[in-house]
């Protein structure tokens, strides 16, 4: 599941309730009928922090999972065997030894993504995931992503297209969750980036100058519009993403904007 909306809208604080780092001020937020705050419910759960220091610079990759899988009760032999594995399948291998503090920006997040699995949770929140880096570093975290598809249940707190594609089902956020079905009519994207392309597949694409394109769909094509963002091969960036939605007042309706960015959906 992809949680979307602007700066602000309470993406990172759902996940963090969720992943019992924060308390509700009122309600609960329950992991398999447990609270999320409690060790039966974190043990459940795996946490990437959006670019907060998750792991510990002056220690090595190794040393960093094997301090965390200890955490979680392992054992250091079965610690030090799980990170060897995820290290490997994130392709920091090479690396294992050396200081957090000399890696890349893309390295540091494919070590807090193999950080958020060491003790194998049913349940992984990432918040953000590949945000800031190489476009190898993102290929292969969201090519193993994209193989935990099935094994886990997966949250991704996003604005990226390509991380939103990954998913099967897309909730979006302003201060409160906005059911996306069937009240959500109309979704407005802000690009920057070579979009008029879009147009051939049926998409509105409106120029706004200085290579920016509002691009308008129905929810129903939601899903459809990222996968023919991704196929444009990182040419085109998502600013923002503006939802119309109709709320039922007595007898009337009426739309109330979301998600903005400025007057740009409404010009």
């Amino acid at each position: 599941m992809a949680l979307v909306g602007p700066n602000g809208a309470g993406k990172t604080t759902l996940l963090r309730l969720a992943a019992g780092v924060l308390l509700p001020d009122s309600g609960s937020v329950r992991i398999y009928g447990v609270e999320a705050h409690k060790p039966g419910a974190k043990r459940r759960v795996g946490f990437m922090t959006p670019m907060d220091r998750g792991v510990y610079w002056r220690l090595t990759a190794l040393d960093n999972l094997v301090f965390f899988g200890t955490l979680y009760g392992m054992s250091i032999g079965d610690a030090r065997r799980r990170a060897w594995e995820l290290l490997d399948e994130l392709g920091l291998r090479d690396r294992a030894n050396d200081w957090v503090a000399t890696y890349s920006t893309g390295m540091m997040r494919r070590l807090e993504v193999a950080r958020a699995l060491m003790h194998d949770p049913d349940i992984l929140l990432l918040d953000e995931p590949t945000s800031g880096i190489d476009v190898d570093g993102k290929r292969t975290i969201l090519s193993f992503i994209e193989r935990l598809r099935g094994e886990k249940t997966i949250v991704i707190a996003s604005h990226d297209p390509q991380e939103i594609e990954l998913a099967t089902r897309v909730v979006y956020l302003n201060r409160r969750v906005i059911n996306e079905s069937p009240a959500l009519k109309i979704v407005r994207v802000l690009v920057k980036g070579p979009a008029m392309d879009l147009g051939r597949l049926g998409f509105s694409v409106r120029a706004l100058g200085n290579d920016e394109y509002v691009i308008t769909t129905e929810i129903s094509r939601f899903n459809e519009l990222m996968r023919g963002l991704v196929s444009l091969n990182g040419s085109v960036k998502v600013l923002d993403i503006d939802v119309e939605v109709a709320v039922a007042e007595g007898n009337a309706r009426r739309v109330e904007r979301v998600m903005r960015r400025g007057d740009w959906a409404w010009a």
